[in-house]
């Protein structure tokens, strides 16, 4: 005696592979996100801790057509002492996806560290925090002008792409310092 439900998983089967082969000829680029995250506290000292995330993103060309791609991505962090999100780090990639391939895109790592709010014995004071926490990471991949994938963990992290500023002090901070023209002035 056949089962009834053989006719009806052959029928789910094709419309799976169906629905599969549309998504690929409408969206042939698509990404996977990998992050590592790496927190160093010493034991000892409670106050200090450095925070680092490394971004890899695994690019897949389902076209057939070799595709220039910008992949940008930038790690998110709060301030320890305004409590505002900063970012701890960014970059742009250019990368060529090969037809029908995945592979991984290496972003570099962000680092940043934090300092508590503590006492500080020696001085007889109440010490400020500073520094930052990481708290997310937001990925876009662009084919010119037009985005073509993008990732953001946590979800809500996608308001805050292309808002947030560097917390100073911090390489970055000083890097996009010195990539801001400066005015001079008009002669007259």
């Amino acid at each position: 005696m056949k089962s009834p439900l053989l006719p009806i998983a052959a029928i789910l089967a094709v419309v799976a592979g169906l629905a599969g082969t549309l998504r690929a000829e409408n969206d042939p680029i698509s990404i996977r996100v990998e992050q590592f995250t790496k927190s160093d506290m010493n034991p000892k000292d409670v106050i200090n801790r450095n925070h680092s995330r490394t971004v890899n993103v695994f690019v897949t060309n389902n076209s057939n057509d070799t595709v220039e791609l910008k992949i940008k991505h930038v790690v998110f962090g709060r301030s320890m002492l305004k409590h505002e999100v900063i970012t701890a780090g960014e970059g742009e990639t250019p990368y060529t996806a090969k037809p029908h391939t995945t592979e991984k895109v290496g972003t570099g790592e962000a680092k940043i560290t934090s300092v508590e709010q503590h006492w500080d014995k020696k001085a007889k004071k109440m010490i400020e925090a500073s520094g930052a926490t990481i708290i997310g990471v937001g990925v876009q991949v662009h084919q010119g002008s037009t985005l073509v994938a993008e990732f953001y963990d946590p979800p809500s992290i996608k308001e805050q792409w292309g808002k947030t500023i560097p917390l100073a002090g911090t390489p970055l901070a000083a890097a996009k310092a010195a990539a801001k023209p400066t005015a001079t002035p008009a002669k007259k």
